[in-house]
């Protein structure tokens, strides 16, 4: 499965949900950019870009979203450009309360070669000491200047990792974006969905290991733009995995296509754009996020009644998704309006 196909199938859209605020620039550049890992770092780095990401995450834990506002880039400052943010420290706050923080890794990601104006994404590769492993960043959008990327984990009774883009500026550590991500769903965390995703498709249950695999993919990647060697392992697991309607990925130009019954005498046919796991907001439960793609219907009632209809076919074509999921949210994206979202315990789909 191609990144673009893996990033939709993980991608969120639940009303609530809290992925992230990520704080897009205007600009890229062509210029080689440096890594260097927390191991090769000087101790006055080490410590000043562990000090401010350790900060961020205690105010962030205490709800104090104007602390973090005054220790923002320039260009987010602003009320109105610092709302987005101020929205998601509101939201995850209450998650972390009682945690306990420590910053458990840091990059420093040199782009001060790079020219304004340029289209290209800005490229980190991160050789970790005395391994062959290394983390990866692909930042669309970054103008020049001295970066660090800092992974702060919140321990408590449900796990949380906030992740933080930083640049040096005048010589102090500012925050340039902000990754908040729960650490597990159901109770599990991504080791454990990852160990099950391979268990299931080693049993041929490969519709479900497919969505598990993105559900691994999630909690243990620390932003959308960061990668590993062992995640790139778990993505070449998935792609060997995926079912064949899966194998080209799954997206609103490349739908996958149910069909089943007649509706007012003609086939029925369901385009699913987007396929994948959920944890619910409590962290207790595990939900299958469905998008179908369809025209609207003004009629509610008659929407709901085509959701039901489309899921009960995409569950019937592929009966190993009604295991492990307590429920199902099936959102219907019609062009123009907004989605049409039904919940259902997955005991009542018929």
């Amino acid at each position: 499965m191609s990144p673009k196909s893996i990033e939709l199938s993980c991608a969120r859209t639940l009303a609530g949900s809290v992925l992230g605020v990520v704080l897009i620039f205007a600009a890229a550049a062509t210029h080689a950019q440096t890594c260097t890992t927390q191991a090769r770092m000087s101790d006055s780095v080490r410590n000043d870009l562990s000090g401010a990401a350790m900060n961020l995450a205690q105010s962030i834990r205490e709800g104090n979203a104007a602390k973090v506002q005054a220790s923002i880039i320039a260009e987010f400052a602003s009320d109105a450009s610092f709302a987005p943010t101020a929205a998601v420290i509101r939201t995850t706050a209450p998650k972390l309360a009682g945690d306990t923080v420590h910053v458990t890794q840091i990059y420093e990601l040199d782009a001060r070669g790079r020219k304004p104006g340029d289209t290209s994404e800005a490229d980190f590769s991160c050789a970790l000491s005395g391994t062959t492993a290394e983390t990866d960043f692909s930042i669309s959008g970054l103008p020049p200047g001295l970066y660090g990327f800092a992974m702060v984990e919140a321990e408590g009774s449900r796990p949380w990792l906030l992740s933080f883009l930083l640049r040096q500026d005048g010589g102090v550590w500012k925050l340039a974006g902000f990754y908040p991500r729960a650490r597990t769903a159901a109770g599990h965390d991504g080791l454990w969905y990852w160990t099950t995703a391979r268990a299931d498709a080693k049993a041929k249950e490969l519709w479900l290991a497919w969505v598990l695999y993105g559900e691994a993919d999630l909690l243990l990647r620390p932003a959308n733009f960061a990668t590993s060697t062992n995640l790139d392992r778990l993505r070449a697991e998935q792609t060997a995995a995926a079912p064949p309607e899966l194998i080209n990925g799954i997206g609103p130009e490349l739908p996958l296509v149910i069909k089943a019954g007649t509706t007012q005498g003609a086939p029925a046919e369901y385009h699913f754009t987007s396929i994948a796991a959920e944890g619910s907001e409590d962290g207790r439960e595990l939900k299958l996020v469905v998008h179908l793609s369809a025209p609207y219907l003004a009629d509610p009632v008659a929407g709901k009644a085509r959701n039901l209809a489309a899921i009960s076919a995409l569950l019937d074509a592929h009966k190993d998704l009604r295991q492990d999921f307590d429920s199902v949210w099936v959102f219907t994206d019609s062009p123009g309006h907004d989605p049409l979202l039904s919940q259902l315990q997955l005991s009542a789909i018929p």
